[in-house]
């Protein structure tokens, strides 16, 4: 059998189906309920490092078992890297009290992950 007749038998209208029959309308609704009843172990949040009194609750959220995304640019640029290698210092403890992990990702950000999460520093290259 040719190619041109592989296509044809794919798109020939069979005789006694109708084309209506080729699907079926879904209800979503039955799938959406599982989707509410689903419980949610570990959230990825971001936030926005301002000062230290922001570390408190960033530690509700590490021993809360979420992973975080942190934004420390702001107290770089009006503090120095001294507020911001404090607050470091105060996550990296809280990450390491429960098992978790701590990277940076660029200059301006750090992602802090749980218990069970590594941080793999070596990129993921193409070229390889």
């Amino acid at each position: 059998m040719g190619l041109k007749e592989s296509f044809e038998k794919l798109f020939v209208k069979r005789e006694g189906i109708e084309a209506e029959a080729d699907h079926a309308d879904v209800d979503l609704e039955e799938y959406e309920e599982d989707l509410r009843e689903e419980v949610v172990k570990m959230y990825i949040k971001t936030a926005e490092l301002t000062d230290l009194y922001d570390i408190r609750e960033l530690k509700k959220e590490i021993y809360a078992g979420n992973i975080l995304i942190l934004d420390i640019s702001l107290p770089l640029a009006k503090e120095g890297e001294k507020l911001v290698e404090k607050a470091i210092k105060d996550l990296k403890m809280a990450a390491l009290d429960v098992g978790g992990d701590i990277a940076g990702l660029r200059d301006d950000q750090v992602i802090v992950a749980p218990k069970g999460v590594k941080i793999e520093r070596k990129k993921i290259s193409a070229k390889q």
